[in-house]
């Protein structure tokens, strides 16, 4: 049964806009800006999250298929949190570190804190989800 008529869901849209088109468009931005930095590091990075992006808002979209408490409802928000944790990483270059040259100039950047808020916001999220699982399906079940 479906939770909404809409052919494409808000999510879906969100999801294309902030997981593909702007990062793709800020990598032409930076590409094009900065010829000095090393291209193979940015398609690398476009190879990894593109793909990644596209399974998000394929997700977001078969979301509203299913009502909140429905197990798959469920299945499809835990899928959507681990997908975006790997979209991340990939985005941050698969690692820990980024080392890039500029030029004479070589620098690296270090992530390992950026990667333990994510991993932090992932499993509060998974929290989330669980809960709102288990209160809709008792509303369900109590319906039926």
């Amino acid at each position: 049964m479906p939770a909404t008529d809409r052919r494409i869901s808000i999510k879906a849209i969100i999801a294309l806009l902030f997981y593909l088109i702007i990062p793709l468009t800020a990598i032409f931005i930076i590409i094009a800006t900065y010829p000095e930095l090393s291209k193979e590091r940015f398609v690398t990075m476009v190879y990894w999250f593109v793909p990644l992006a596209i399974i998000l808002v394929l997700i977001s979209q078969a979301s509203i298929r299913y009502p909140k408490g429905h197990n798959m409802t469920f299945f499809l928000d835990i899928t959507y949190v681990v997908f975006t944790v790997l979209w991340l990483f990939a985005f941050i270059g698969g690692g820990l570190s980024i080392t890039q040259s500029w030029g004479e100039y070589e620098f690296t950047l270090h992530l390992w804190k950026y990667v333990v808020v994510i991993l932090f916001v992932a499993v509060f999220n998974m929290i989330y989800y669980t809960l709102e699982w288990k209160t809709y399906r008792k509303e369900i079940n109590q319906a039926s």
